[in-house]
């Protein structure tokens, strides 16, 4: 086994072949949790579909019993009527890891036939300045814009969020990184539901 492995079931594997325009979409439980909230929140919504799981050597050892049967540590979801591919991260990646995790991601999905990328993530509150909700960056004219401001130069995007973005922006991937402000040590819905709002 490889370090990282990209499981797709046999009955999806038809689905996701290259020819189609794919959009990811994805986060991790980082600041307020927003990423993994933000996307099984948009799991149950649109009632997506679970396609397959990543396999990591490090991987946390649990799973439990969800209402579309096993929930396991990283879940690819699909939604074909929008073209979108939902990655569920209900853990961060161990760190040795991380980067090869980012690079099996990104490649596995350009050979699918990928076409742009949404990450999420919380940014701490006491950057905030006015009454905006978020914060966003888009790189290689990744088509989205918000009259939000975008992230100022020298604000950080940390932890595998930004290994998946620098993966993302070297294999020229148009991505769109919407970046809810949150309290940084608490469980946070409601800037999740601003990304999925926005988004």
């Amino acid at each position: 086994m490889s370090v990282v492995d990209i499981v797709i079931y046999d009955e999806f594997k038809d689905m996701v072949r290259h020819g189609r325009k794919w959009i990811l979409v994805t986060g991790f439980p980082g600041f307020g949790y927003v990423g993994t909230i933000a996307m099984r929140y948009m799991v149950e919504k649109l009632k997506a579909v679970k396609i397959g799981d990543i396999i990591t050597k490090y991987m946390p050892d649990f799973v439990t019993l969800e209402d579309y049967g096993l929930m396991t540590p990283y879940e690819l979801f699909a939604y074909p009527m929008r073209s979108l591919l939902i990655l569920v991260n209900n853990a961060v990646p161990h760190p040795p890891e991380r980067v090869a995790f980012a690079k099996k991601v990104v490649n596995w999905f350009i050979s699918i036939g990928g076409g742009k990328a949404i990450l999420t993530g919380g940014l701490n509150i006491k950057f905030r300045e006015g009454e905006e909700e978020f914060r966003w960056l888009c790189t290689d004219n990744c088509g989205w814009l918000f009259k939000e401001p975008q992230l100022d130069k020298g604000l950080y995007i940390v932890g595998p969020l930004a290994t998946l973005f620098t993966i993302l922006k070297i294999n020229k991937v148009p991505t769109l990184v919407v970046l809810p402000y949150t309290e940084p040590s608490k469980y946070d819905p409601k800037a999740a539901a601003v990304f999925v709002k926005r988004i």
